[in-house]
């Protein structure tokens, strides 16, 4: 088959033109369509629009149409090439460049009009599984911890208890900082975490643990009455130093309890810990307990030396309605965060308004267990008060398991 160089080095069969025509090799040529689409193409690549170029091509075109309907009032017996079955009739090289010469205009026109669209601006960027950050954005927390951001579609995070004040003269700001706490079976508790906006002096790591931590002590519940403190009442925080390996020292004050099981007592250390550690920099900490080690907490648990952040699987949820949070209020499009560790990655859930459900849904997760999956999605519903409910099917019973609902208002 003979070839021809197009420009730049390609290579391009020599077909002869015409109805019919074969290759050298034998092999049918394409017909005069064939070729007037080829030489489209070819010109259509060489479009490129500089900006600002859409209202000079918009007026070319515009006189290129008034000029061509004068020419064509001037010759009345000017008609266009009819298309019969697949094949151009009364085709010349002249028809072909005025064709092209509209097509590529009308192509200059789109790619004009396509440069000048101002984009749809997207949801905003999802920070990885695994970050503490405000609920609405976030899945289990590991050891990647950027500062946090405003949820997605709701209001900041309620305040706490024991939110303080700044100190006369400080720099003053609010942040919203992971609390954890004890919920679920009280048999077999876990880990559930909370953002409170809480007030920061110089934003240090310090600082921060220090307000996470008098927020953690300072009532027996969170925002979620069903999440609990187990530390006694009046258990106060004497002081935190952070050294430089990234390990926290927390000194208690009026922390001894009796009667306490040795899985609450597991769990109030690692609420410590996944509470301190959620800070960026800190790693891990050592208890002081009147300003003394203590080797045992309650008896029960081994604290001595460096503490550090438990399993996932050991310790969290097993399925945690990360946002929005309990007492949210939130738009009638809002983001709905689920997290779980569950061997089907399958978990479930309803909203009601009062007793009456108004939506249930399974909700597949990212990830089976022992990982931690997660599934975010967007719920619309009316004004009203609701409660979100998510939780995991017994595969042994077919009951409800591990219910953690919140109750937000839609605005």
């Amino acid at each position: 088959m003979n070839e021809q160089r197009r420009p730049g080095g390609h290579s391009e069969p020599a077909w002869t033109s015409g109805p019919g025509a074969t290759s050298g090799s034998g092999e049918r040529a394409p017909g005069d369509e064939d070729l007037l689409r080829r030489v489209l193409a070819t010109e259509a690549d060489r479009i490129e629009p500089g900006p600002g170029a859409l209202p000079e091509i918009q007026r070319r075109i515009g006189a290129g149409d008034r000029g061509g309907a004068r020419r064509r009032r001037r010759r009345p017996g000017w008609s266009r090439p009819r298309l019969a079955g697949d094949r151009w009739r009364g085709w010349s090289p002249l028809a072909a460049g005025a064709v092209t010469v509209a097509t590529l205009s009308m192509a200059a026109v789109v790619v004009g009009l396509a440069s000048t669209v101002v984009p749809t601006p997207s949801d905003r960027a999802e920070p990885p599984p695994g970050a503490d950050r405000p609920a609405t954005l976030t899945a289990s927390p590991d050891d990647v911890r950027p500062g946090p951001t405003p949820p997605d579609g709701a209001v900041a995070p309620s305040v706490g208890t024991g939110t303080g004040t700044p100190a006369p003269g400080a720099t003053e700001s609010t942040v919203g900082l992971p609390v954890y706490y004890l919920g679920g079976d009280p048999g077999r508790p876990r880990l559930y975490r909370e953002f409170h906006r809480l007030w920061l002096h110089d934003g240090s790591a310090r600082d921060r643990i220090t307000a996470a931590l008098r927020n953690l002590l300072d009532g027996p519940v969170g925002m979620d009455p069903d999440y609990r403190n187990p530390w006694p009442e009046g258990t106060d925080l004497r002081e935190v130093t952070v050294d430089g390996d990234g390990i926290a020292t927390v000194d208690l004050t009026g922390a001894a309890r009796d009667g306490v099981d040795e899985v609450t007592t597991r769990l109030a250390v690692q609420q410590l810990v996944w509470t301190v550690t959620a800070v960026p920099g800190v790693s891990g900490l050592r208890l002081r307990l009147d300003g003394a080690p203590v080797d045992r907490l309650w008896g029960r648990v081994d604290t001595s030396g460096v503490l550090r952040r438990a399993p996932a699987m050991e310790v969290l949820a097993p399925v945690w309605l990360i946002s929005p949070q309990h007492g949210d209020a939130v738009s009638r499009s809002f983001q709905v965060h689920v997290a779980g560790i569950l061997p089907e990655a399958t978990a479930q859930l309803r909203i009601q308004r009062g007793t009456r459900t108004v939506r249930e849904q399974v909700v597949t997760l990212s990830v089976a267990g022992p990982a931690q999956g997660e599934a975010r999605f967007r719920v619309t519903l009316p004004p009203g008060r609701y409660t979100l409910t998510t939780y995991a099917i017994s595969l042994e019973d077919g009951s409800e398991r591990f219910l953690d609902d919140h109750t937000v208002t839609v605005r």
